[in-house]
């Protein structure tokens, strides 16, 4: 009886081990404390063997599913077959991803790689090939090293610079100035105050072609400017705020040519002296619209160079007389072109003045002189060289086309506009005075 009973105990717990077993099978473990302590102490190897082997070896009483086979992705798949036991050799180094050192993984560069090729190069060649690029590249460049700072700031790369519709920060433009420019159009660009003034008037700065037309610029920053500048040959202040310290620094430019002050604010008649008793090389001179009093006419017409070119002078209205043209034309026979356009005054006797004493004239512009006679301007047909006429205003269509058989072959109202000592004229939109400031990029 009591055997019987040892027997029945021992098959209910085998029959409850296996149970457990089949229950940890599934959470992918194996409880082998477990197994040692409900055998009593009594198990044997073999039965052990027995707990431990699969359960696919014998039909499991359970009715639990087995534990699902681990699911590894192909990146894994591929880690555990590189990382085998069989494909790792001692004498050469490691090909797994998972034990590769850092570093290992790229590729070793070719020593003729590794050199810098710049540094065969000489400065003359770098510099060729700096030029080809934007202005905005060579200030990135003068990052990469001293050597590469050194020639960005070359003269060579700075002597043509467009800053139009720029805003320039404090102490910018002294910069560029110190940095040799000679051509700068700074049109409708907003410069502020110099910070350095002080230290440019050591260096004084090789700008010779300079445009600050419709610039918000004050009178003071512009009277800055003009301070470090005594080489300049054309420049334009259109439609600028002047005063008489800016006109005087411009007067010390006595290599000036061109200069274009057409609807400048502040002219006075003391400014416009200093400038016309400094700049006696000028050929090309604009004044429009720059509200003339009648004693600054007498003035110019009396003390305007004799090397002058070409004038313009329109706007003046009722402060110049047909006295004013004939003393001009007295003070500048060379004149090739003159624009007396709205001088409400001018009479027919304005005209046998400049028939009788400007044989050079090519460009003639009398618009809106109402007290010229229409009938008086077949006159102008005495002048050899005369090659365009601009009469807006006066004229009606039947005169007009009366007018222009009269006159033929000389252009008859084809310039609305005046390109007297103007920097861009019809399409040049990137060039100054002829000369190219945009980059070729």
């Amino acid at each position: 009886m009591l055997q019987h009973e040892r027997r029945k105990l021992t098959s209910w717990s085998s029959w409850s081990l296996n149970n457990d077993d089949n229950a940890f099978s599934d959470m992918g473990c194996v409880k082998l404390g477990m197994l040692d302590s409900d055998s009593g102490g009594e198990s044997s190897p073999d039965s052990d063997k027995k707990h431990l082997t699969p359960n696919s070896t014998e039909p499991s009483t359970s009715r639990r599913a087995p534990g699902a086979p681990r699911v590894l992705l192909p990146s894994q798949k591929e880690n555990i077959l590189n990382s085998s036991a069989d494909n790792i050799d001692p004498g050469q180094p490691d090909s797994s991803p998972i034990l590769r050192k850092r570093g290992q993984g790229h590729s070793q560069v070719p020593d003729d790689l590794k050199c810098n090729h710049f540094l065969e190069l000489s400065d003359e060649i770098i510099l060729l090939i700096l030029r080809w690029l934007p202005k905005f590249v060579l200030a990135k460049c003068a990052r990469v090293c001293h050597r590469w700072h050194r020639l960005v700031n070359d003269e060579s790369l700075w002597r043509r610079l467009d800053l139009a519709n720029k805003t320039l920060s404090q102490g910018a433009l002294g910069n560029i100035i110190k940095k040799g420019v000679q051509v700068l159009r700074l049109a409708k660009a907003e410069v502020r105050k110099c910070r350095c003034i002080a230290c440019l008037m050591l260096c004084l700065s090789k700008l010779q072609y300079l445009d600050l037309s419709m610039s918000p610029a004050t009178a003071d920053v512009l009277a800055e400017i003009f301070a470090v500048c005594q080489d300049l040959k054309k420049l334009s202040l259109e439609h600028c705020h002047m005063s008489e310290t800016c006109c005087q620094h411009i007067s010390e430019n006595k290599n000036l040519n061109v200069l274009n002050m057409s609807m400048c604010q502040g002219l006075t008649t003391s400014g416009i002296m200093s400038v016309v008793s400094g700049c006696t090389k000028l050929e090309g001179l604009n004044l429009a619209w720059t509200g003339l009093h009648r004693h600054t006419v007498v003035y110019l017409a009396l003390c305007l160079t004799p090397n002058l070119k070409r004038l313009n002078i329109s706007g003046c209205r009722e402060n110049i007389t047909d006295e004013e043209v004939l003393q001009l034309c007295r003070s500048c026979s060379n004149l090739r072109e003159l624009d007396l356009s709205d001088s409400t005054v001018l009479t027919h006797a304005a005209l046998t003045h400049i028939e009788e004493n400007l044989f050079d004239l090519e460009y003639l512009a009398l618009s809106r002189c109402y007290r010229i006679p229409p009938r008086a301007l077949p006159d102008l047909k005495k002048l050899p060289t005369l090659f365009a006429l601009d009469v807006f205003g006066l004229l009606q269509e039947e005169p007009f086309q009366t007018l222009k058989e009269a006159l033929k072959p000389i252009k008859i109202n084809q310039f609305p506009f005046s390109s007297i000592a103007r920097p861009t004229t019809g399409i040049r939109r990137s060039s100054l005075w002829g000369l190219k400031v945009r980059d070729n990029v």
